[in-house]
């Protein structure tokens, strides 16, 4: 009975801790986004990202830095703030639309990173997404966009 008992607090154990590794369902944050005053695709892409919580991981400015225990990218969830240097708009559209199912580990024994990139193509429209990463690729330092361009 004891073995039992034993084995039971380890199984609740593991789907306690296997329940805090998974990231939440991406929700909107209504609270956080201002209705854009102008009607571009910066402001419109700008409005939802501040309202689908894509800052709570790649912060108001893009800059990322939230840790992503054993990931890759230095055990943080990456910028967003330098995409155009990496990504045309279209491979950009793509990514945003399915997200990235897998995201590599920093040690290959360690754990597996707890949050991963959704895919928005089931919540957002390919309008929306399109202007969701035109806001995305304004963000690249004004400073070092001849250099890439």
């Amino acid at each position: 009975m004891k073995h039992v008992a034993a084995a039971l607090v380890f199984v609740v154990g593991v789907v306690v801790v296997r329940a805090q590794l998974q990231p939440p369902e991406p929700q909107p944050v209504p609270a956080v986004a201002v209705e854009p005053e102008e009607d571009t695709a910066v402001a419109r892409g700008k409005f939802l990202y501040e309202r689908w919580g894509c800052a709570m991981c790649h912060s108001d400015d893009g800059t990322g830095g939230v840790d992503n225990l054993n990931a890759e990218t230095e055990g943080k969830i990456p910028g967003v703030h330098r995409v155009a240097e990496g990504y045309t708009e279209d491979e950009l559209v793509r990514l945003v639309t399915t997200g990235t199912a897998f995201i590599g580990r920093a040690d290959e024994a360690g754990p597996v990173p707890p949050y991963r990139m959704p895919g928005w193509g089931d919540r957002l429209t390919e309008a929306e997404i399109r202007d969701v990463v035109a806001y995305l690729m304004s963000l690249f330092p004004e400073s070092e966009r001849d250099v890439w361009r």
